[in-house]
């Protein structure tokens, strides 16, 4: 019996340590800030072709919606402009969209979750979210609704520098209406930081 006793109570504070917190927005406090973004839009069968189109604008992201005096939500609030086009679509030129997405914790699927709405597009992005400290990672998958019960479905990858002022996105695309390996769209990006 003792050598149990012994053993609990040595073994104890291991357990307490091991525990890992449950995370909280506010791991991301580091996308809090104003980002300058630019966006290159790809056709994804043609990767050698130059962008089918090019957004540049900005993100501000803050903390929303608090409980108890924590921040419940770090909400980012976009604005683009396409400013260079492939000989097709000229006619974009000067297009501009705005978007809002706000990530929080979500206890009940114990993952990050996006939710996001555009401008220029009648339907809502919702998605889970995976972050990664170490490689400095985020990795997101959603779906968006487009119409007669097809959806969009997306997997957008945010690689962020050792400072964090800086990051590279990729979105890779499809319709589900499509073989799953055949990607349409391919949005290459950057963001780098302005103002925290």
């Amino acid at each position: 019996m003792k050598k149990l006793l012994i053993l609990i109570l040595f073994c104890a504070p291991l357990l307490v340590v091991s525990q890992k917190p449950t995370p909280t927005v506010q791991d991301l406090d580091f996308f809090i800030g104003k980002w300058e973004v630019t966006l290159e839009i790809y056709d994804t069968h043609k990767p050698n072709a130059y962008p089918i189109f090019v957004e540049k604008g900005y993100q501000e992201n803050e903390y929303e919606l608090s409980y108890k005096g924590i921040p419940m939500f770090l909400t980012s609030r976009g604005y683009l402009e396409i400013v260079e086009t492939d000989e097709k679509r000229k006619h974009l030129m000067g297009r501009t969209r705005e978007f809002q997405e706000s990530i929080r914790y979500g206890k009940f699927e114990s993952s990050f979750e996006r939710i996001g709405l555009y401008s220029n597009w009648p339907a809502t992005g919702i998605e889970t979210m995976t972050y990664d400290s170490i490689s400095r990672m985020f990795i997101i998958r959603g779906n968006l609704n487009v119409q007669n019960n097809m959806l969009e479905r997306y997997v957008d990858t945010y690689m962020f520098n050792e400072d964090y002022t800086y990051f590279e996105r990729t979105n890779i695309a499809n319709f589900s209406d499509m073989p799953i390996t055949e990607y349409n769209l391919t949005v290459k990006g950057t963001g780098r930081k302005v103002m925290d």
